[in-house]
């Protein structure tokens, strides 16, 4: 298992999507079971999608 900054997976895999977060979001801490060495485009839609929607629980939109 290695835990890394979202920013620094983001930077080093998807940079476009930089724009696409918070601090917040950017400042998470992620847990990958297998490293990030084969992670690919789409695990990084996933884990990123997960981070936006993990530091907007429990917002309620109008």
């Amino acid at each position: 298992m290695q835990e890394i900054q979202l920013s620094s997976l983001v930077k080093s895999i998807s940079p476009q999507w930089l724009s696409l977060l918070t601090d917040d979001e950017l400042n998470m801490l992620i847990v990958l079971k297998h490293g990030f060495a084969n992670l690919n485009e789409c695990d990084m839609k996933e884990i990123i999608e997960a981070a936006i929607l993990e530091q907007h629980k429990g917002n309620i939109f109008h």
